[in-house]
């Protein structure tokens, strides 16, 4: 045990040392600060804008945060791919003789830490925003996190313990939390197609008595709710459900062997993850861990040259199990139907802001958040055959961003189009809202190409990405700059001179990063 912990001191000491080396970690502190900060106060508005700046705002969002954190962690669990491991554990810490329930807990010390500053942000806020009494507020913080960490241990060790006699009711657990999973939908699904989708109906879905007797994470809100808002019958019982439920997972951690027959999955999905942190690091992005499917597809080449770059992604796409649609498609999806069903232009809008203006401004902001992610376009700058291709170079970089252009156009027509119908936006305002992001998104992957071209390998990635964000933050500035200017005059303006502006750039951009795909050596 005393190994273990002086493992786990080492390499944070260590960490803290290399970070404290680099500049940007400083910059990283003074961001996190300000993100904690940030959160706290958008309770307020978020609770002062929906009409819910009292006790019964908290509950509201910890309700909220409960059932996502339940349907996130727990649904890992169930699939054994909750607890993260390094490939070092497995040569140093799973072969040494410590106890594999300590080294399960111990393995599952970030999810306590992401736990304990959740909790800490909302006690803070129930007592700064929402007015709930001091006591009140230290109880919720000390009760929350001790019961969840409880819970979710004893949890963890049941699950991955392996032991032979309790195989079919680890089996039994596993798909109880599918269950309990399906509950939460199937209720929320009813419950909003009954009341109708509104802000309101969704306020009396949090308050709904259902909601506080689902097993686990509704017993849990009822605890919350007994703490901040007081006693009846339902709270109550959901209280003393939890806790109960609890100690038993404490007895049941406590009792049950674990003979460490989890580490070989342990070992086999840190590999999977290092590979998933290092697209990470590429900006590339992932939602599966483990062993890719692929769908069988027949490989039509109509092209040569430079025109092969791009029939030679779309091969690949055809392979992939959703084709070119991702996770900034279902991001769209999503978006769309929250801006359709909550949002109530004629309601939420200053009658000087025309609801063009708003959802220009939303899709500047989406492209300003997806800089750092570079999907597929981050493995072509390795591949020499493109510099060896005998095309110019103006052909390369276009036949090689051309499949994001694409995706581009798609993801952005899914949010734009029902949403601007809904808004009752002109189609002509669509359809420059739709250019500006897709040139934009353009102009995202030719900074990361001139990045490459002026910094090469004298810069770590993380500080490449700083770049990206810093040139199409500027961009994005001034482009809000002249939308003001043309909004002062006529708004009719904003929606010329901002994809005039966005085009202009992006060219300009792009014809900067044209020397990059003339040879290979500038990557030294």
């Amino acid at each position: 045990m005393k190994a273990l912990w002086y493992l786990t001191k080492r390499s944070f000491i260590n960490r803290m040392k290399r970070a404290l080396k680099k500049p940007v970690s400083y910059l990283y502190f003074v961001l996190i600060i300000a993100y904690a900060i940030l959160i706290i106060f958008s309770f307020g508005s978020l609770a002062e804008t929906g009409g819910i700046k009292d006790k019964r705002g908290i509950v509201y969002l910890m309700t909220v945060w409960i059932y996502f954190i339940f349907c996130s962690n727990f649904l890992s669990y169930a699939k054994m791919k909750g607890i993260i491991f390094r490939p070092s554990h497995a040569h140093l810490v799973f072969t040494a003789p410590i106890s594999s329930k300590i080294v399960l807990l111990h393995g599952a010390i970030l999810n306590y830490t992401v736990t304990f500053v959740a909790d800490l942000l909302f006690s803070v806020a129930a007592f700064w925003v929402f007015d709930v009494p001091l006591t009140n507020a230290v109880l919720l913080f000390f009760f929350t996190f001790i019961t969840e960490t409880a819970f979710e241990a004893g949890l963890i060790v049941f699950l991955y313990s392996g032991e032979e006699r309790f195989q079919r009711l680890i089996f039994a657990v596993r798909i109880g939390i599918f269950l309990i999973l399906g509950t939460v939908a199937a209720t929320a699904g009813w419950y909003l197609i009954k009341e109708g989708f509104s802000f309101a109906s969704a306020l009396h879905f949090l308050e709904s008595p259902i909601l506080q007797m689902i097993p686990v994470a509704g017993w849990n809100t009822a605890a919350v709710r007994f703490i901040v808002l007081g006693g009846n019958m339902w709270t109550i019982a959901g209280t003393i459900l939890y806790i109960l439920l609890c100690a038993v997972m404490i007895v049941a951690a406590y009792r049950i062997k674990c003979s460490g027959e989890y580490y070989e999955d342990a070992a086999k999905f840190a590999d999977d993850y290092k590979k998933l942190k290092e697209k990470s690091k590429k900006g590339e992005s992932s939602f599966s861990l483990g062993k890719k499917k692929y769908r069988a597809a027949r490989a039509t080449y109509r092209g040569t040259g430079a025109k092969a770059i791009f029939y030679r992604q779309l091969s690949e796409y055809k392979k992939e199990r959703f084709f070119i649609f991702g996770g900034f498609t279902l991001t769209a999806v999503i978006g769309a139907i929250v801006c359709i069903v909550f949002i109530d232009p004629a309601a939420e809008f200053p009658p000087q802001l025309p609801p063009g203006t708003v959802l220009m401004g939303v899709i500047a902001y989406m492209t300003f958040v997806s800089t750092g992610f570079l999907g597929k376009w981050g493995k072509e700058l390795e591949l020499p055959y493109i510099y060896l291709i005998p095309a110019p170079a103006v052909k390369k970089l276009w036949y090689a961003t051309l499949m994001d252009h694409i995706r581009s156009l798609i993801d952005v027509t899914i949010f734009v189009v029902p949403v601007g119908i809904a808004w009752k936006i002109p189609v002509y305002q669509m359809a420059m809202i739709i250019a500006t992001y897709v040139v934009l998104q353009a102009n995202r992957l030719y900074i990361k190409v001139l990045g490459e071209s002026i910094f090469g390998n004298t810069l770590g990635e993380t500080a490449k990405q700083f770049f990206r964000m810093g040139v199409q933050g500027g961009i994005i500035g001034i482009g809000v700059v002249l939308a003001v200017v043309a909004g002062i005059l006529n708004f009719n303006l904003l929606f010329l001179i901002v994809p005039v502006y966005s085009m202009i750039i992006t060219v300009l951009i792009a014809a900067l990063s044209l020397p990059r795909f003339e040879s290979m050596e500038q990557w030294e």
